[in-house]
């Protein structure tokens, strides 16, 4: 069965949370009272954060948890996966350790968008290279506690390589595809580089674990020109059972998202 996730920021504003962090329970009571099943929610780093105490907050208004969203902390401390800066490699794997093990606290995935961009131009094949050993070791450890790492494909535009649906198997099939491993598709970025939606979700098959809807501009669905009925419908043909998640921004306003996003997903659950 899908189910339905937004992003909320627990921590520093983002501009894809209708509802700013020190509003995070106002946050949690309107996804409640949308319909959704489950938050997205922005964390960069563990200062000040309870996991226990948000975990009850989300059960509280019977809510799960869909993914650990972790790109802030790229923008705000540089890190990456990619960086042949010892040290930042360091701290960027220490800080996946920490949200792999908040994960297995609230029982969601930890996506890897952002923190997979390079400092430096790298051709594709040392760019795999790179992002392998990156990922080596915060495999091991998601492993060992039972938590699925989703890595995101981006536009040309926000990321060097792995940017379609096809980059993400291959690469996937370049680690072994481990088990711990699935990959996130968002159709703003689908929209830049796959050919075809359909034959995307198709070639990604079992290893699509999450999905975010932002329209062609990023705006909220419908205002932009994506179709995101017969998206909805091929998710469904092949069998898709996990998240989509609204990743938008907050255009053409937050009151816009927090007004539309129950009427948006009530009409694909009578799909």
């Amino acid at each position: 069965m899908i189910t339905f996730s937004a992003t909320l920021t627990c921590q520093y504003d983002a501009p894809f949370s209708p509802f700013s962090a020190a509003d995070l329970n106002k946050g949690l009571a309107w996804l409640k009272a949308s319909g959704f099943d489950a938050a997205e929610l922005c964390i960069s780093d563990y200062q000040g954060i309870d996991i226990a105490r948000i975990a009850d907050a989300l059960a509280s208004h019977g809510l799960g948890c869909t993914t650990i969203a972790s790109g802030q902390a790229r923008k705000r401390e540089g890190l990456s996966l990619l960086s042949q800066d010892s040290e930042i490699l360091r701290r960027t794997r220490q800080r996946l350790f920490e949200h792999i093990d908040a994960a297995a606290v609230l029982g969601s995935y930890v996506t890897i968008g952002s923190l997979r961009v390079a400092d430096t131009p790298l051709n594709a094949t040392r760019y795999c290279q790179l992002l392998a050993q990156g990922l080596a070791p915060c495999l091991d450890y998601a492993h060992a506690r039972g938590v699925t790492l989703i890595v995101e494909a981006l536009n040309r535009y926000e990321a060097e390589h792995l940017n379609s649906a096809e980059d993400m198997v291959q690469f996937l099939d370049l680690i072994g595809s481990p088990p711990q491993v699935g990959i996130l598709w968002d159709v703003f970025h689908g929209n830049i580089e796959d050919r075809d939606f359909a034959q995307a979700i198709a070639s990604m098959g079992p290893r699509l674990r999450h999905v975010h809807f932002a329209d062609s501009n990023r705006a909220f669905p419908g205002y932009g020109h994506l179709p995101f009925d017969a998206i909805y419908r091929q998710l469904r043909q092949f069998d898709y059972q996990g998240a989509i998640s609204l990743e938008c921004l907050c255009r053409p306003s937050a009151q816009a998202v927090i007004d539309e996003s129950g009427p948006f997903i009530q009409r694909f659950r009578q799909l």
